[in-house]
């Protein structure tokens, strides 16, 4: 008899994605891996863009938590500038992060995490992907999800980027998941509770 594989819960964090605006579309090699069904939760930084890439990553699964970024005042559907969502044991703040400053500031992101009581920092504004480690919590910034440029490197190649958790008890597998040369490029990390 074949054993099972247990997955845990399969969560995306995406977000400064501003398809519309700085980009046309997200490339269809991520379109296809992410597919529908395949994830519980998806957990977007802002700046989404237009309302089509909106419509898109609420119907990928059926858990959507999306944040305000300084650029989605148009979107009705936003409503809230930072969000707590319980997954497992895990306290996840997902923020936007041009809350933050300055930007990126640990110490700055820690007092965000412990005024929430979370373990894990969601957030994005930067365009650039980060796992990092402070105080015994966690800051994850997905990068942009379409290689969309950002506020202060404009003339900057910014590589699409999104992260992929993998949430089993106390312990998260954690994918970078960065588009090279139209392929996906993984690269993965461990953190525990």
């Amino acid at each position: 008899m074949a054993q099972e594989t247990n997955y845990g819960d399969i969560i995306l964090l995406c977000g400064d994605l501003h398809v519309g605006t700085r980009m046309q579309k997200i490339h269809e090699k991520i379109v296809a891996a992410l597919g529908v069904n395949k994830l519980q939760h998806v957990l977007c930084t802002g700046n989404v863009g237009n309302k089509e890439t909106f419509d898109w990553l609420k119907q990928i699964s059926p858990n959507f938590h999306c944040v305000r970024g300084q650029y989605d005042d148009e979107n009705n559907e936003i409503h809230n500038d930072q969000k707590v969502i319980q997954i497992g044991i895990w306290k996840i703040l997902l923020i936007h992060g041009h809350q933050f400053v300055p930007w990126n500031d640990e110490e700055t992101i820690s007092i965000f995490l412990k005024e929430n009581s979370c373990d894990i920092a969601v957030f994005g504004n930067s365009h650039q992907s980060l796992i990092s480690k402070f105080e015994r919590k966690y800051f994850i910034n997905p990068g942009t999800m379409s290689g969309a440029y950002g506020s202060i490197k404009q003339d900057a190649v910014i590589l699409p980027e999104f992260v992929i958790l993998e949430c089993l008890g106390d312990e998260m597998g954690v994918y970078k998941y960065k588009l090279v040369n139209g392929e996906l490029i993984i690269e993965k990390c461990t953190i525990t509770k």
